[in-house]
């Protein structure tokens, strides 16, 4: 078991920087060679690709995915390839981080913007509203536009029930705790007992019968009231949450010309119109982070395996995890807490160590350390680069150190290995059944479905050597936090041609996932903090975090350190719903 310099893990990677020089290892920006296909030639393309086998072994190769194997980098390293980047923690910041001599407590600035769960327990504790009738409103503006967009399914009669039980334990004055009454919603990926569960697919992938997943169990145990399943990008396979199905493409809140981003989308939305403080998403490729980001609240993308989804099946095992998506940072932590206790049915969840308690303070390092490798994070937008280099500037001031590191190398081929991962075994998944599915992700995993057995080893070895880089970067700056941008441009605008039938657009895809898709494939946390909102479209930008393994928790007081140093006065979107007044707007 290799140890780290500050408590022990299983599954330490072996650290070792990469020492090289050769144009393979070398930042850069892929070539933009996929067209952009929507409308009747998508429907046809789609109908070519998916009946003709010789068609997705060109659009594959294409993808350059078959290069990842003759990488003169792969013929050096010794290292065994990493089929599942987890990471575990044996003891240290989640168990025992509060009385550690080199933590401090941190606090997030008072955010007036949008209401916490301990809003509404102070409403429903002062007798001044009760959780079935806060229920009862929110059944009552969610099925309406533009609300409805979001929201794929509800049973009012199950949480009407959940809020009656609710509000009896306030009225004998026994409440569970900090979530008591405090609606939420979860993404259309995770199982739920009696919800349906279609992927944000036109077909049934679950029709409820059996447990609730563990981390919405585990929310609902602390009181909580899902009051609905909310809408996403189909089999999360983009990050605009574009999905045709059912009209459940929902508008951003902030700007109606624009995507809510994906593929959690319906989340991200109903949290940034205040229609609940928190809710449940999912991420593989950037799919909390980025509707976070677009939708100006916060996500945390926890560590590999830290969260049981049990028994929802992964769409992407290597690579896809469960989190939080919140209003504010202090839910964040309470309901990372809460949803990701270690599950003793998990082989992964159950080995890492119990988390603080929910009320517990959040913390972060004395020793602050930021770091930033300049090509990448230079690589995006002005408006975006102008928000994200203030609030490093803004941390800067507030006593962290930033190391500038040399250029990370692999990082163009680790984007693409992990794309070749999803999609692979996102088709593996769906066990080369595509129908039901839009033309887009007919062709996507067709084209998927071709991967030959020696690349997805190639990858896994990519995946490996990153890993032992990444570790060597911790081992020599311990508790540093990577920062970047969360994705390169302001928000993704909305095509109107493209809601009715959907899109292929490969190389926007790759294009936003070019921040967040290596703490996937390698396995670490990430979170977004929101520092902006650009003048000229309100939309918000975040700078992301990515922390070693396991520490979520120095992520969660590291975005508490960003919101104090970008001095940001949150802004409410145009259609944020006042559950709590009196009157709905």
């Amino acid at each position: 078991m290799p140890i780290n310099s500050k408590f022990p893990y299983l599954y330490y990677p072996r650290p070792k920087e990469i020492n090289s020089t050769a144009e393979e290892a070398k930042y850069h920006n892929p070539p933009a060679n996929n067209p952009v296909v929507s409308g009747l030639p998508l429907q046809i393309l789609s109908s070519v690709v998916t009946n003709l086998g010789f068609i997705q072994r060109i659009l594959w190769s294409n993808a350059q995915f078959g290069a990842l194997k003759h990488l003169k980098i792969l013929e050096e390293y010794s290292g065994a390839p990493c089929a599942i980047p987890c990471v575990i923690p044996i003891e240290g910041d989640d168990a025992s981080a509060t009385a550690a001599d080199d933590l401090e407590v941190v606090s997030a600035p008072v955010d007036t913007a949008f209401y916490t769960s301990a809003d509404y327990v102070r409403l429903y504790q002062g007798g001044k509203a009760t959780p079935t009738q806060v229920v009862q409103k929110l059944l009552d503006i969610i099925v309406k536009p533009p609300h409805k967009a979001a929201v794929v399914q509800v049973l009012p009669e199950v949480a009407l029930a959940a809020a009656k039980a609710s509000t009896e334990r306030y009225e004998k004055g026994v409440p569970l705790g900090p979530l008591d009454g405090v609606p939420i919603a979860v993404k259309d990926e995770i199982f739920m007992h009696a919800y349906e569960t279609t992927f944000g697919a036109a077909k049934v992938f679950d029709k409820g019968e059996g447990e609730t997943s563990w981390c919405v169990r585990k929310l609902e145990e602390a009181g909580a009231i899902v009051i609905a399943k909310s809408a996403m990008h189909e089999c999360g396979s983009d990050t605009t949450n574009c999905n045709p199905v059912g009209g459940k493409t929902p508008r951003n809140p902030y700007n109606s010309k624009y995507y809510t981003g994906g593929s959690s989308g319906g989340s991200a939305y109903m949290v940034s119109a205040g229609l609940v403080p928190i809710a449940v998403g999912c991420d593989g490729g950037g799919s909390i982070r980025i509707p976070s980001n677009y939708c100006g609240i916060y996500g945390l993308k926890p560590s590999h395996g830290r969260v049981s989804s049990r028994p929802t099946p992964s769409l992407s095992p290597a690579n896809g995890v469960t989190g939080p998506m919140c209003a504010t940072i202090e839910d964040l932590k309470i309901a990372y807490r809460i949803m990701a206790a270690p599950d003793p049915d998990s082989t992964m969840s159950s080995m890492f160590p119990e988390l603080r308690e929910p009320s517990a303070p959040l913390t972060m390092r004395k020793r602050k350390i930021i770091g930033m490798d300049g090509f990448w994070f230079d690589d995006c937008s002005p408006t975006v680069h102008r928000f994200v280099k203030d609030a490093v500037q803004g941390l800067e001031k507030q006593g962290y150190e930033v190391i500038n590191l040399p250029p990370i190398p692999y990082i163009t081929i680790g984007r693409r290995a992990h794309s070749l991962s999803i999609i692979t075994e996102m088709a593996a998944f769906l066990n080369g059944d595509f129908s039901g599915l839009n033309a887009a992700n007919r062709v996507l995993f067709s084209v998927a479905s071709q991967t030959p057995a020696i690349d997805i080893v190639a990858a896994n070895k990519i995946r490996g050597m990153l890993m032992s880089h990444f570790a060597a970067l911790w081992q020599k700056y311990p508790g540093m936090i990577l920062v970047t941008p969360v994705t390169p441009e302001v928000g993704a605008v909305i095509n109107e041609a493209h809601l009715k039938y959907g899109v292929s657009d490969g190389d926007s895809s790759i294009r936003s996932m070019k921040y967040v898709s290596i703490g996937n494939f390698i396995g670490t946390p990430g979170i977004n903090s929101v520092v902006g909102y650009c003048e000229d479209t309100n939309m918000p930008v975040s700078l992301m975090g990515m922390a070693e393994w396991g520490k979520d928790e120095d992520l969660l007081g590291w975005a508490a350190d960003v919101a104090k140093a970008s001095q940001l006065v949150r802004k409410k979107p145009e259609n944020w719903v006042d559950v709590l007044s009196s009157e709905t707007e």
